[in-house]
């Protein structure tokens, strides 16, 4: 079994930017009012939190689904995950878009929970939508994460190897804005789109690869045009998150455990208190010898996993390898906590198979 992180290859390769495709602007243009798309205040309030950040932007329907009635939903998002997150007032865009801007920060796994509830409340758009039309509705959705410059080199890696890394394990392209079409200083958007499962997964990658940056942990907060603001009109605030000094990386890669090495970092299990009653998913890949123990004779250790832990664990057939290497996909599901229950018993699990016993 193997969890690793993708090659984080050092800083961003020159010439790269007239190579991938830009976002591609709403066709509604957005009513921009005067003001900060996330407060000072509220960016004071989110660099208290950590070590995890993360800046998104999302339609409007996605964000009345993620804040909900009253603001029930998001109270509820963020008692079960102890994240804080912030979103902008519904006439407060990120520049020279139509998106409101959705701030996260929080423990690493919490803040992956949020992620995969912004791409899930997208999709519950797409089903609204097509229930309005009377039509199937479509998985497929779009997720774009804010990033400074500096961390722009992690995702892409040398000579674009991380960004084919990730397309390749999950399906999805990620495309960043060119240098000189951002529409914030220091900042450019990381936009994915594809099925709503494959756009979690490479999102997540794109968070964990950047928390190696210390500058994700700074927040631009300008309103509408502000890129080209004078660097004096800044002067009074900063606009953005302040470095951290109690800051900390994503965690270092773990050792391949078997042939094929498996590109994302094992997520320790979090907090009792955290994700109670969040759905969540984890996935990481597996020999077909490590697949064969985990399994166990006649499925009794993965019965008994699913028992003990009410999670669901799947793992692919033998021969439905992870594009690119010889592993299989395991796939957990279900409560948070339960999910982090099971994951580290299938972990152990693994661990264990006799081949790999010194």
């Amino acid at each position: 079994m193997a969890h690793s992180h993708l090659p984080a290859l050092g800083s961003e390769p020159q010439g790269f930017g007239s190579q991938l495709g830009a976002m591609q602007p709403p066709a509604k243009r957005a009513r921009t009012e005067p003001g900060w798309c996330i407060s000072p205040s509220q960016a004071a309030e989110l660099q208290q939190y950590g070590p995890g950040f993360l800046k998104m932007l999302v339609t409007n329907n996605t964000a009345g689904i993620l804040i909900g009635k009253g603001g029930s939903a998001l109270k509820d998002l963020e008692a079960s995950t102890g994240c804080l997150v912030r979103l902008s007032p519904a006439n407060n865009f990120y520049p020279g878009s139509g998106q409101r801007v959705v701030c996260v920060a929080g423990k690493q796994e919490a803040v992956e929970a949020v992620l995969a509830a912004v791409v899930e409340a997208t999709m519950e758009v797409e089903r609204h939508q097509a229930a309005k039309e009377s039509r199937e509705p479509e998985d497929r959705v779009l997720a774009q994460i804010a990033l400074p410059f500096s961390a722009c080199g992690l995702v892409i890696g040398k000579g674009g190897v991380t960004q084919k890394e990730i397309t390749e394990q999950t399906g999805i392209t990620v495309k960043i804005t060119p240098q000189g079409q951002n529409t914030v200083q220091n900042e450019r958007l990381a936009s994915l789109q594809g099925p709503s499962r494959g756009v979690a997964l490479a999102a997540t990658q794109v968070f964990r690869l950047v928390q190696a940056d210390p500058n994700m942990a700074q927040l631009e907060t300008p309103a509408e045009g502000s890129a080209a603001q004078a660097p004096q009109a800044q002067s009074n605030w900063s606009g953005r998150w302040e470095q951290r000094s109690d800051y900390s990386p994503a965690p270092p890669a773990v050792k391949p455990m078997g042939k094929g090495a498996m590109r994302m970092p094992a997520m320790s299990a979090p907090p009792a208190s955290a994700g109670a009653g969040l759905q969540c998913q984890i996935f990481f890949e597996v020999s077909d010898m490590e697949a064969a123990h985990i399994i166990g004779k006649g499925g009794t250790f993965l019965q008994s996993v699913c028992q003990q832990t009410n999670a669901k664990v799947q793992l692919t057939k033998r021969g439905e390898q992870v594009p690119g290497t010889e592993n299989r996909l395991v796939t957990v599901s279900g409560l948070m906590q339960n999910v982090h229950a099971a994951h580290a018993m299938v972990v152990e699990r693994a661990a264990s198979t006799p081949s790999r016993r010194p």
